[in-house]
């Protein structure tokens, strides 16, 4: 192996393994469901809803992708139910992606300059070291469309396929974005559909499963073409119409059409994913970002423009080549797209390495024009970036996102278990800082899958469902009516002068309030 891209690969892995059980602060409402269902298919070989999950885990009754959570199977049978074996398959794909990312870069530009690039800004990426360490099934979409990708352009077409189909059935994006992208290179490269007969017969069963009603719910719950989605804005829209119509204005009554809205709301939505100021800066706490950064390095965007120049520019890139990048980018964002939360960094995932391919050309023309040695330009950037990175993502990160994570209610479970044998009834809140309470506390508690389908398992994972585990009830609290025993809730789920522990998140923001009912 090339040496640099070693050492670019160890980097890739300081930054990903380092604190991975603390960074983030504790599990996120997925990494338990994909935990707790991992652990107990491998003791049970079902899940909570007393089913082999072969596709799709039903979870929160939104139906996630299977591989994610085969994948972490082994590490919890190694390591136990805990975060770090549900963090541990990410971070492997992620290294792997960047190594698959050197071997396009080098297929692609025929240099091994512009692939270490490449490898280099991927590595260091605030948004794939975000998502990297997440417990989430994103991760092997990307993965395996990475080395999809890779082995489609090393002429291997059926590991390429067998890595598409893998990526298709990780994540719902990829069953957006896979298909097109398929059937792109099947038209750039005039691929003999005889070669297809094989792989199409194998992915009929793939495509009868990833599209059956049960599996596709969860597009029915996010899509951004359900009305419902924008009901203000559909009102105003119809309120706009009306006033033309009675003004005889024929082209507002065009533009304020409700066919029309779809198609504006599409545009918008995928413009979004390219707008600057998403992708290069942070004006909060917007999901999947470190704080006071950008998905991108601000650096970046004067290479990328100069490098989207040269890779179309240059005349020793296969033209078929450039297509297919090409391809990849504009392709990309559409399952964010046509989803509620525009711009999204998760969906929008798999054109990171896009952005990071393009960077690299123009970082190497510059280099190149100005006659700056790798050995200079390399800790520049190293310096620049990681001076951003760790302190933003390793200390500031943990105490302005420890809501997303649970962590208060991570701190409260412990209390809670050791004053259990005093109560005959415990009520956990299901409501925002206790959200989904019932499967953080399966997963914190490590609770016997086997004892648990005794009980009766999950019936419905919904957003308002309550759930019943033993003496433990998961609702919503209300204080005036309750009975004796123990109350964990929101602070807004108590009188202010109600006497209890209080538990803060890392901000030192109380939250949650455990409460004594005599």
């Amino acid at each position: 192996m090339n040496k640099w891209l070693f050492l670019i690969l160890m980097l890739a892995a300081f930054l990903r393994f380092w604190q991975l059980g603390n960074v983030p602060p504790s599990a996120s409402m997925d990494e338990a469901s994909i935990g707790w269902n991992a652990y107990s298919v491998l003791k049970t070989g079902v899940d909570e809803y007393g089913e082999f999950p072969l596709i799709s885990q039903r979870g929160y009754d939104d139906w996630r992708r299977s591989t994610y959570l085969f994948l972490t199977i082994p590490f919890i049978a190694l390591l136990d139910l805990q975060i770090v074996a549900v963090r541990l398959p990410a971070v492997i794909l992620s290294i792997l992606t960047i190594w698959a990312m050197y071997h396009i870069a080098i297929t692609v530009s025929r240099s091994n300059a512009v692939a270490l690039l490449a490898a280099l800004l991927l590595a260091i990426s605030p948004w794939h070291i975000y998502i990297s360490r997440l417990g989430h099934e994103s991760n092997t979409y990307l993965s395996f469309f990475a080395f999809g990708v890779l082995f489609f352009l090393k002429d291997r077409l059926f590991m390429a396929i067998l890595f598409f189909i893998l990526s298709m059935i990780s994540y719902y994006a990829g069953q957006v974005f896979v298909p097109l992208f398929g059937l792109g290179l099947i038209l750039m490269y005039k691929i003999h559909l005889k070669k297809l007969i094989i792989p199409f017969l194998v992915s009929i069963p793939v495509f009868w499963f990833i599209f059956s009603p049960s599996s596709i719910v969860r597009f029915g719950g996010t899509s951004t073409f359900n009305p419902d989605a924008h009901y203000q804005e559909i009102t105003k829209r119809r309120e706009a119409r009306i006033r033309a119509i009675e003004n005889n204005d024929r082209v507002g009554q065009f533009l304020h059409s409700e066919r029309l809205f779809p198609i504006q709301v599409f545009i918008r939505s995928y413009v979004s994913h390219m707008r600057p100021t998403w992708l290069f800066t942070n004006s909060g706490s917007e999901p999947f970002k470190v704080p006071n950064m950008g998905l991108l390095y601000a650096w970046e965007l004067p290479f990328i423009i100069i490098g989207i120049f040269i890779f179309f520019k240059s005349r020793t890139i296969d033209l078929r080549a450039k297509k297919l990048i090409a391809l990849w980018f504009f392709l990309a964002p559409l399952p964010a797209s046509i989803a509620t939360g525009a711009p999204h960094a998760m969906r929008a995932y798999a054109v990171l390495p896009t952005w990071e391919l393009v960077t690299s050309f123009g970082l190497y023309w510059v280099a190149s024009k100005f006659r700056i040695p790798g050995l200079v330009l390399a800790p520049i950037l190293l310096l620049l970036s990681l001076r951003l990175l760790i302190p933003n993502y390793f200390f500031v990160f943990p105490h302005e996102q420890s809501d997303s994570f649970h962590y208060a209610l991570s701190q409260t479970l412990p209390i809670v278990f050791s004053q259990e044998e005093k109560y005959d009834k415990i009520v956990l809140s299901n409501k925002d800082n206790l959200y989904q309470s019932y499967m953080l506390y399966l997963n914190y508690r490590r609770f016997d899958p086997g004892e648990y389908q005794k009980l009766g398992g999950t019936t419905s994972g919904g957003y308002t469902q309550t759930h019943e585990i033993g003496k433990y009830e998961f609702r919503p609290i209300d204080w005036p009516s309750e009975g004796t025993g123990l109350y964990v809730g929101n602070m807004s789920e108590f009188p202010v002068d109600v006497p209890g522990i209080e538990i803060a998140n890392m901000a030192r923001n109380a939250v949650i309030k455990i409460v004594e009912h005599e």
